[in-house]
């Protein structure tokens, strides 16, 4: 048994050292996000809206979402953070160590990485033991770091135990996942098997908890009247997204939901190495479906495409039924999006700034509640001493100005979700690359194949994503608020409108990603940081004035902002133009230039 695990110190040494550059990028953006965040949003919700805010978390749809009203418990910004940030911060750990395990273990195989391993003097379950305990070390130094910058940052509500507890429900929400990713590298007898598995127990996770909260959510008031911990359901329990939030970090601070989440992590593990211990090298227990005994035609046609469309599209599916969850989701707060909006600074901010509109809560020189101001166009138009009365006074001035606030909150949702299309766009367009770095291409190019009609393939897939997200996108967002909240709550022609008017910015981001490929293929991850670019100028412009000039180094800042702006069709179609050149100018690079499989 002992010489199964041979070798697995320097293997995890050497997995350490592959990692250094995606798992420390990884890591600091999730503590950016998490701990930057902290002081920001305490400015934000800690005042005389933070109770409202508190008994918002019970709407039915936010639950669905961010999990169980844990700001009830102790109605402390810490528990109130809690609730926001932490389910989401789990899934995206899980996500990381998703990548992070398939990665080591079933696209090695593939590669021939693994092969090449096995043929030195190692143990027969040392990559999968290398692999686990990489994510241990990942996981562990992401725990630490996230408890120790969260109690620095926090406010007195924030204490050292709950941070720490935060830190560890990443830690060993990410090891469960780590655990499923490896158990489904070996079920799946492909990387993109074991991925699409990981991602489907994923997801189902995120809805059982979701469906488990909602069951119990009329049951807490009661509970934490009662003075007890409010119980969970059995669903939620089940996930290990529901095992996470019932720490209570901030609020209670229960540390055994951990001990189950590592108990999970070290089951799954284990079945996934007595898997390993069976299996045959590139064979999965899943076998692959028979394909046909013969291509069809357009699989094999000279241009590519087929093969291109083949490669794409399960992702391409993937991404549209995402879009129509995500456009669904916000559709169901869409009844109470003025008492929502009215309750968050962030989100009148970031809704209501680019309109002219501005809510100002005013204080006495003593800190105390004076009055709250609403503005239109830098004149203040009506005035309250009554804070209760802020969503009668949002309504009063959002209507003043010439909208309705549905259709402000659409407009800001199709705004930040045109950059969650972007994300698609580039993969697609970057899955060329990927493939000339796995040796395929070349045996593709040697062949018949045209290398522009090759590269073009992936270029037409990116281009042709672009407005499929964006339809499917408002078709989700419309159709879920009509059936909820009626026919009179928004006009499909406008939230068509609005998501659509931002497909000539994706295609610049396809087209730029098309350009690196063919010109710069070791730099194309500098489309990632231009992406950032873009992610911080939606959240930050919308809430700042930017200058004209500086907005439109981003292709979305020549977007018009509807309702507030009409569609200037003359200005998308130089964007598609641009959109279409630096296409073109990818394709003619990629056509002169050698390719190359090993390097970059």
């Amino acid at each position: 048994m002992k010489g199964n695990f041979e070798n697995t110190a320097k293997l995890t040494r050497f997995f350490l050292k592959r990692e250094r550059v995606n798992t420390t990028v990884w890591i600091l953006a999730l503590l950016a996000v998490v701990v930057g965040l902290v002081p920001g949003l305490n400015e934000i919700m800690v005042g005389e809206d933070m109770a409202a805010l508190v008994e918002m978390m019970q709407n039915p749809a936010l639950v669905s979402m961010v999990g169980p009203a844990i700001a009830l418990i102790t109605n402390t910004y810490g528990a109130l953070y809690t609730n926001f940030m932490l389910l989401f911060t789990a899934l995206t750990v899980g996500i990381m160590n998703i990548f992070l395990v398939v990665r080591h273990t079933r696209a090695d195989e593939e590669l021939g990485r693994y092969e090449v391993v096995r043929s030195l003097p190692t143990g027969r379950l040392a990559h999968l033991n290398a692999t686990f305990l990489t994510a241990v070390i990942v996981n562990a130094v992401l725990a630490v770091l996230t408890g120790l910058l969260m109690y620095a940052a926090g406010d007195a509500t924030m204490g050292l135990n709950g941070s720490m507890l935060w830190g560890a429900a990443l830690g060993a929400t990410g090891l469960v996942f780590a655990a499923f990713a490896a158990l489904f590298s070996q079920l799946s007898a492909n990387a993109r098997g074991a991925m699409a598995y990981s991602f489907i127990a994923l997801i189902v996770f995120y809805f059982l908890r979701g469906a488990g909260d909602m069951q119990m959510a009329a049951s807490w008031d009661a509970a934490i009247e009662a003075g007890e911990a409010p119980a969970m359901h059995i669903l939620s329990l089940i996930s290990p997204l529901g095992m996470v939030m019932r720490t209570y970090a901030h609020a209670g601070d229960y540390w055994w939901p951990i001990f189950i989440l590592l108990g999970t992590a070290a089951a799954v593990a284990a079945l996934a190495f007595f898997l390993n211990a069976l299996r045959d090298m590139d064979q999965g227990f899943i076998p692959d479906r028979p394909g046909r005994p013969e291509a069809k035609k357009w699989l094999t046609a000279p241009h590519g495409k087929g093969l291109t469309f083949k490669l794409t599209k399960n992702a391409l599916i993937g991404c549209l039924i995402g879009m129509v969850a995500l456009g669904a989701s916000y559709a169901s707060i869409l009844g109470d999006v003025d008492e929502f909006v009215a309750r968050n600074d962030m989100y009148r901010g970031l809704m209501l700034h680019i309109a002219g509109i501005e809510i100002e809560s005013v204080t006495t020189p003593a800190g105390d509640f004076e009055r709250i101001n609403a503005w239109v166009d830098g004149q203040i138009i009506r005035t309250t001493a009554d804070p209760e009365e802020i969503v009668e006074l949002l309504n009063y001035a959002v209507t003043y100005a010439g909208f309705t606030i549905s259709d402000l909150f659409a407009s800001m949702i199709m705004n930040m979700m045109a950059l969650m299309a972007m994300v698609p766009v580039i993969l697609f367009a970057l899955r060329a690359r990927a493939e000339e770095r796995a040796i395929r291409t070349e045996l593709l190019l040697a062949g018949s194949v045209c290398k522009i009609k090759y590269l073009g393939g992936f270029a037409l897939m990116a281009f042709v994503a672009a407005p499929l997200l964006q339809f499917v996108l408002a078709v989700g967002l419309y159709g879920l608020g009509v059936a909820l909240h009626g026919p009179e709550i928004l006009s499909f022609a406008f939230i068509l409108e609005a998501a659509m008017v931002y497909t000539p910015a994706l295609w610049v981001m396809g087209g730029l990603t098309i350009l690196l490929v063919g010109a710069a293929p070791r730099a194309t991850g500098v489309i990632w940081a231009y992406f950032t670019f873009n992610f911080l100028l939606i959240f930050v412009g919308r809430m700042g004035d930017f200058p004209t000039w500086f907005q439109r180094t981003a292709p979305i800042g020549w977007i018009p902002q509807l309702p507030m702006a009409e569609t200037n069709w003359l200005v998308l179609g130089g964007i598609t133009l641009v959109a279409i050149g630096l296409c073109l100018v990818g394709l003619l690079c990629y056509r002169k230039r050698d390719i190359n499989a090993v390097v970059g």
